[in-house]
């Protein structure tokens, strides 16, 4: 009996210790003097550490961030899993080269200049064909499930999802945020989403819904407004999902 307390003590004392050392490298991140402008008023609204413990992120594991546009949460998980783990900052050509006049490709290009951040590379792959089948621990999907349900359609949404599950290992967590949409709003154009929706786009796609988290929580917002507009940028009501690719799939 002993020699298992023991035991438990000390894995919680490991865990412990690597949270901290997680939580110190994303802070030594913040405070990095190259860091790109672009970031600076997202961290307090992102809250990177405490989403990535929310997801179970742990050191040392390869992560995906899914449209990662300008890159703010791939350098975040670069700092996250450390020097032992992998990042993919996955974009699609289209966005890099086509949206916002090249601004997406040039803060990625200066985010990843000179082994900037060593863990961490540029993945291009269509958003349906992502690749890196079975090899990513953690994905996450930010501010973007909205746009394919509702610019793209049931089956793109389908695709999209499966895509991510062939790339995550058994046992892989897929974490999604998105800005909360009201019932009979105009969702879609407001980029916005209903989290129920969200829930069962995921349980269709055969992920497991594990946990939801209300940590980006704003009661202020009422939903009704265009998530850019200034009055609610960067404070919109979101949810935090976090959801598992089953560790066998059903015969």
């Amino acid at each position: 009996m002993k020699a298992t307390l023991l035991a438990a003590m000390l894995m919680l004392v490991t865990a412990c210790s690597t949270t901290d050392l997680m939580q110190q490298r994303i802070e030594t991140q913040m405070a990095a003097p190259d860091r790109h402008e672009f970031d600076l008023r997202r961290d307090a609204a992102r809250k990177p550490y405490e989403m990535f413990r929310f997801m179970q992120l742990e050191t040392g594991m390869t992560a995906l961030d899914v449209g990662a546009y300008a890159g703010y949460t791939s350098e975040m998980l670069s700092a996250a899993v450390g020097p032992r783990g992998k990042v993919y900052l996955h974009n699609t050509e289209n966005v890099l080269h086509n949206y916002a006049d090249g601004y997406y490709d040039r803060t990625v290009k200066e985010r990843l200049a000179n082994n900037r951040l060593p863990n961490t590379e540029l993945h291009l792959a269509e958003y349906d064909d992502i690749g890196l089948t079975g090899s990513v621990d953690f994905a996450f999907i930010g501010n973007l499930l909205h746009d394919f349900y509702y610019r793209d359609g049931v089956p793109a949404t389908m695709r999209f999802l499966t895509s991510i599950k062939n790339a995550l290992k058994p046992g892989g967590v897929l974490g999604v945020m998105d800005h909360v949409g009201g019932k009979r709003m105009p969702n879609g154009r407001l980029h916005r989403m209903e989290p129920e929706l969200a829930r069962q786009l995921l349980q269709d796609a055969g992920y497991i819904v594990e946990a939801e988290s209300s940590m980006f929580a704003n009661e202020e917002d009422d939903h009704t407004m265009m998530v850019y507009n200034e009055a609610i940028y960067l404070q919109t009501d979101r949810f935090l999902i976090r959801a598992r690719k089953p560790e066998s799939t059903p015969l």
